[in-house]
């Protein structure tokens, strides 16, 4: 039968047989508990279950009101309703954050976060820019704002912004990442392909095989694409990112019946029809 009590009411029960009322000992039981109920929500989120840390940690809040830490527990709760899929909750919560501790920087870009989750870009980037005014230092505001510019196409701020990341985290696989994807979509694949070539030592991937691969394509380096097709397929027998890079190398080489066929299975694999499509279409004069 489903117990009638809460998460947090059981904890709250467990305390209490644990820490039986002493005179003179309210200061430091409500400590206990609030430090009891903060463990309990570290450990609820180590195990995916959101909704209980998030009772935890108001627990912790009802607990000591006063804590000076409860602001940023205000901003765990905030993300773990992002992670819960509720997101405009999750912004009602990190700004009621922000209106405690206008001066965090962890909050601002946690909001921030939640903005451009919500697709409300611009407001995203004031916060952006509002976190990087506050500490120029603050290495994630790079990158995200990076990536944002790179959804919105603005090239060179997103190559601006991931250099900087780099120079703040040299050995950022996730920098390296980024400007590789910058590289490419801006038509440098030479530059690119030393930054996928890192990422695949360190941790090799389909997806950055056939990154370098359509690079490799650019360039006209048809040997080392296939090489890099073929190690990706390896990895992954069903990326169809792959079989569309396949069906390129196969038109470079003049197989048109191979090129379709990869071209084919690159669509059933979930590659965009439009893409598949163009690679067959006669180039205009």
């Amino acid at each position: 039968m489903k117990t009638p009590y809460s998460f947090a009411t059981i904890c709250a029960l467990i305390l209490s047989i644990l820490m039986p009322a002493l005179p003179g000992a309210v200061t430091a039981r409500a400590e206990s508990h609030y430090l009891k109920y903060v463990e309990w929500g570290d450990q609820a989120i180590a195990k995916g279950k959101y909704a209980d840390a998030i009772e935890c940690f108001r627990e912790a809040m009802r607990a000591e009101p006063s804590n000076p830490q409860n602001v940023m527990l205000l901003s765990n709760v905030g993300m773990l309703q992002h992670y819960q899929g509720q997101d405009s909750l999750a912004l009602h919560t990190l700004s009621e954050a922000r209106a405690i501790a206008p001066g965090s920087v962890v909050i601002l870009m946690n909001r921030a976060r939640i903005l451009q989750s919500l697709n409300r870009l611009e407001d995203a980037m004031a916060d952006y820019n509002k976190v990087i005014e506050m500490d120029s230092t603050y290495a994630e505001a790079y990158y995200d704002r990076s990536a944002l510019y790179l959804t919105e196409k603005k090239m060179a701020e997103a190559e601006a912004d991931a250099t900087k990341y780099l120079h703040l985290q040299p050995t950022n696989l996730q920098g390296k990442l980024l400007m590789a994807v910058i590289y490419t979509n801006t038509a440098r694949p030479a530059d690119a392909i030393p930054l996928y070539t890192e990422l695949i030592k360190a941790k090799p991937e389909a997806a950055y095989y056939s990154a370098r691969a359509m690079c490799r394509l650019a360039l006209d380096q048809l040997a080392e694409a296939s090489d890099d097709i073929a190690l990706g397929l390896e990895l992954n027998p069903n990326d169809g990112e792959l079989y569309f890079c396949r069906a390129v190398l196969n038109i470079k080489r003049f197989r048109e019946e191979d090129a379709k066929a990869d071209a084919a299975k690159a669509q059933e694999l979930g590659v965009n029809p439009i893409r598949v499509k163009a690679l067959f279409l006669e180039p205009k004069e």
